[in-house]
């Protein structure tokens, strides 16, 4: 009795020691994927080991994506495996038929089964006579297939079949995992992109003051290195003080806050927004910092409420201006008639001529200060570049030279005539001795020199009006900034940083530019060069 059971038990441990093998194999394959994986790296994991329990020619596996059968990789590579191409989109396919059914599906006999499939042509022009088609499936909902081909007719068994499916089971665990994995790495790095993305500073802070998230580096200072440091350490606008802190008050008062901070000793304004994030028990348990430096929106705010006023005042000069017109007209015209019949030896006449002379003087700078605040006029004409500068100087000597600055002219002889525009090229020129006056708060000796003259300018000839002073000079930092909008080195009471910004945008306009040398401690010269 003994002989005739032995080749029975041997056949079923040959059987069990072939299915355990199998197992085992199955354990080895998933243990070796890991989420991180490419597809590529997964058939590269799959096909040596599974050479040893199963013989195969070809190795595949494909993802449903969007309603198609995309193959994502397969052993050997760059071959057109169970399908057309790379994609696998008609339901007379055998891998679909895998996928319908959410079974294997076994073909044992390709070149002579009396069912064609799409893909028939392809296998017989790669040797394949024999395919094993296992759906992928995840909580009985499928995701792909993973197929098998051989050369040899009948290559596989339906114990195969068995196989190949519990081999698919394991590996859909294992793909759907990377999936799942890449989509929360893909949300993941979006998010933190976005993080960086955000100007200004964004950091997250525990209950107990620690920074544990900040979106860039700050002033040089990279991100590992400020994240574990107490918040305190960090803001400028804090001390060990912490009840005076925005973030304390948000985790106090369990809301979030808003806050503008001034910074005198670093000259900044922050803006701080604060928000926790709350736990299921409504407690906060991290705070959400926001922090803005808005000190430039401030400083043009200013600027542009000065300018305001600054045209407010104009408007008001022009008023006040064309009031004194008529009392002048009163005092040059008594002083006329009363010069007429005062003879030349008496005392008076010589009074009665200082009044003629310094009211006609008076209503000269009134004409030439409504004439510079008339801008709607923008018609060009021939200009004599020196009597420009006179009516120019005539509005702002007496600023200057109560200052005790010293002004010389050197007008350039014989100069032609220019085509501008007298207002606004005044402009120019009393933005420029402005300058030059402010320029000289800290010199001794202070001196002003203007000189028109002829230049060559892009090879041609043009005239230049030069305003030269001995002042402290521009850093070479500022130099590049000094023609953009709203910049200045002036406090508010004395420029708004428009004045030279305007002045290039008329210099332009006449076809020409404004050049500047300067150098601290050396004084500067602004030159207004103007083609003929």
């Amino acid at each position: 009795m003994s002989y005739t059971r032995q080749p029975a038990e041997n056949s079923c441990v040959l059987e069990l020691t072939k299915q355990n093998t199998r197992l085992a194999i199955i354990n080895q394959i998933a243990k070796s994927i890991n989420v991180q994986m490419s597809y590529e790296d997964i058939i590269d994991h799959m096909s040596i080991p599974l050479r040893s329990v199963i013989s195969y020619d070809l190795l595949s596996f494909c993802l449903l994506d969007n309603g198609k059968l995309i193959i994502k990789s397969s052993a050997p590579k760059n071959q057109k495996l169970l399908g057309v191409g790379t994609v696998l989109h008609n339901y007379n396919s055998a891998p679909w038929q895998a996928i319908i059914s959410k079974q294997c599906f076994l073909r044992q006999d390709i070149w002579n089964d009396a069912h064609k499939y799409q893909e028939d042509d392809d296998l017989v022009a790669t040797g394949i006579k024999s395919a094993i088609m296992s759906p992928l499936l995840v909580n009985n909902e499928v995701i792909g297939a993973v197929n098998l081909g051989s050369k040899r007719s009948y290559a596989f068994s339906k114990d195969d079949s068995l196989f190949v499916q519990q081999l698919a089971d394991q590996m859909a665990v294992c793909i759907q995992n990377m999936l799942l994995y890449n989509e929360v790495f893909k949300a993941k790095r979006e998010w933190e992109q976005t993080f960086k993305a955000v100007l200004g500073q964004i950091y997250l802070i525990d209950s107990k003051y620690n920074i544990l998230r900040v979106n860039n580096e700050i002033d040089g200072v990279p991100p590992g290195d400020i994240v574990g440091k107490k918040c305190h350490e960090v803001f400028p606008f804090c001390n060990r003080a912490c009840h005076e802190c925005p973030v304390e008050t948000a985790f106090r008062m369990k809301q979030s806050i808003l806050k503008e901070i001034n910074i005198p000793h670093l000259n900044q304004i922050l803006n701080i927004n604060v928000y926790p994030v709350f736990n299921e028990n409504n407690e906060p348990y991290s705070i959400v910092v926001y922090i803005r430096d808005v000190t430039a929106k401030r400083q043009i705010q200013a600027q542009l409420f000065h300018s305001a006023k600054l045209a407010a005042i104009g408007e008001m000069a022009a008023g006040v201006a064309h009031e004194l017109n008529n009392p002048l007209t009163a005092i040059i015209g008594n002083a006329s008639v009363l010069l007429r019949i005062t003879k030349h030896g008496e005392k008076a006449f010589k009074l009665l001529e200082d009044v003629k002379h310094c009211g006609q003087r008076c209503k000269r700078i009134i004409q030439n200060l409504l004439t510079f605040a008339r801008q709607d006029n923008y018609s060009l004409e021939p200009l004599d570049i020196n009597q420009v500068v006179t009516n120019s100087l005539s509005l702002v000597a007496y600023q200057i030279q109560k200052s005790n600055i010293y002004i010389k002219v050197n007008p350039g002889k014989n100069l032609p005539p220019i085509l501008g525009n007298k207002q606004q090229l005044e402009q120019v020129i009393i933005n420029f001795l402005l300058n030059a006056r402010d320029a000289l708060d800290n010199t001794k000796n202070r001196k002003i020199i203007i000189t028109t003259r002829i230049i060559e300018y892009e090879n041609k000839a043009a005239i230049e009006v030069a305003v030269f002073d001995n002042g402290e000079g521009i850093e070479a930092k500022n130099l590049e900034h000094i023609f953009n909008p709203f910049f200045t080195t002036k406090n508010s009471t004395k420029g708004t940083g428009l004045g030279l910004s305007v002045s290039l945008g008329i210099a332009e306009t006449h076809r020409g530019t404004i050049k500047v040398r300067s150098k601290p401690g050396n004084g500067s010269t602004f030159s207004l060069i103007l083609p003929l």
